[in-house]
């Protein structure tokens, strides 16, 4: 008898703890289809309509719809591929406009028509594009890349045979780009020439968030992670609908992650931002002259800088971040690129094409800090004309 009660009662327990793990599944699968719903009602209504895809820079090209499509599923599904010291490297991609190769020196971003014709007959002489985003071209098609257009252009001469390889990744500062160098050397690859193209990941990077010129991108977010392993534990929560919902709505009702610097506060990180980026040049000179290659330092241009003549959407763009918000990143970048401005002039140490685009009245920017295809073909012939004339800087 007392046998078939704790049988019973075992039964009942079980019921009970079934009927309220349904109840919980079926209540988080309510949450999450009305988390999707409500992502997606929150989207349309908060949509931005200053994104790279309303550039007019792309309005007569018939492969624009096409191109942003492919680019917005980049974002959305490409995850960045890891790599030891630098930290990171590019997402792993493939499609019609966008792709990543995997050869000798690691997955880069594709060069179109790489190497010239002259090459079929001769050894190629090889140029390695050190940079972040704007290097390994986002907005733009593999053809219409810097490094793309820097490879036509070299080897516009039919005896020319240069091989140009796109080493830019998403977020890298000079740091990375230093230690990227010494890991292709020490693996006994070299180049003929090195061209490094920087200044925004800089700017950013020393003069807004974190606001130390020798960290990275997420630093904090990527420290936590290593010392607070508990929380990565929790981080698969973090690609539900809920929890994106919450995150969503706490970005647009905070500022409270991002730092605010007084006046003296960012001439003292623009000082010092400068300091770390000429420290690096000196650090790949080392490197040429001990390897026996060339090097060319370019501090590009940006939206916030400069005297550009603005279309429309490009004025509405430099004015498009939250008041607060927008003060303090262009605040940042200004107080840097004047420095790194100043510098170029004192030292001749890197060429300074913050004021590249100032005659430019054609659209140049599908957002703050990419350029359209007219853009990058722009910046790789001034590169090319530098090297054309040697530039002292070897």
């Amino acid at each position: 008898m007392e046998h078939t009660r704790l049988v019973a009662a075992g039964e009942k327990f079980f019921a009970i703890v079934g009927r309220s793990l349904t109840a919980f599944i079926v209540i988080a699968i309510l949450v999450e289809v009305s988390s999707y719903a409500a992502l997606n009602i929150y989207g349309r209504l908060h949509r931005d309509p200053l994104v790279p895809q309303q550039s007019p820079a792309y309005d007569n090209e018939k492969w624009s719809r096409e191109f942003w499509a492919e680019q917005s599923t980049f974002w959305s599904k490409a995850r960045s591929n890891y790599l030891p010291f630098t930290v990171w490297s590019v997402r792993k991609w493939h499609g019609k406009y966008i792709n990543t190769d995997e050869v000798e020196m690691g997955t880069w971003r594709r060069t179109v028509q790489a190497a010239g014709d002259a090459c079929k007959k001769t050894t190629a002489r090889k140029v390695w594009v050190f940079g972040g985003s704007t290097v390994y071209g986002i907005g733009t098609p593999d053809w219409a890349t810097i490094p793309s257009y820097l490879a036509r252009e070299l080897n516009a001469d039919s005896s020319a045979c240069w091989e140009v390889t796109n080493l830019g990744a998403e977020g890298y500062v000079t740091n990375q780009e230093a230690i990227l160098l010494m890991q292709q050397l020490k693996a006994g690859r070299r180049p003929d020439v090195a061209i490094f193209y920087d200044g925004v990941n800089e700017s950013l990077v020393g003069g807004f968030s974190p606001g130390v010129p020798t960290k990275h991108w997420n630093f904090d977010a990527i420290r936590a992670k290593f010392e607070n392993p508990e929380t990565s534990r929790l981080s698969v929560l973090k690609v539900t609908y809920a929890v994106q919902l919450i995150a969503q709505l706490k970005q647009n009702d905070s500022l409270d992650q991002y730092p605010t610097f007084s006046s003296s506060e960012l001439a003292a990180k623009a000082q010092a931002t400068l300091e770390n980026y000429e420290s690096n040049l000196r650090i790949v000179r080392m490197f040429a002259k001990e390897y026996g290659f060339k090097t060319y330092f370019f501090w590009q241009p940006v939206l916030a800088y400069g005297n550009k003549p603005l279309v429309p959407f490009e004025q509405k763009l430099k004015e498009a971040r939250g008041p607060e918000l927008g003060g303090r990143v262009r605040r940042g970048l200004k107080a840097v690129y004047e420095q790194a401005e100043r510098r170029s002039e004192a030292s001749g140490s890197f060429v300074f094409l913050g004021h590249a685009f100032d005659d430019e009245r054609q659209p140049i920017y599908v957002d703050e800090f990419h350029l359209d295809p007219r853009g990058n073909k722009i910046m790789a012939d001034s590169i090319a004309r530098v090297m054309r004339l040697g530039g002292g800087m070897q």
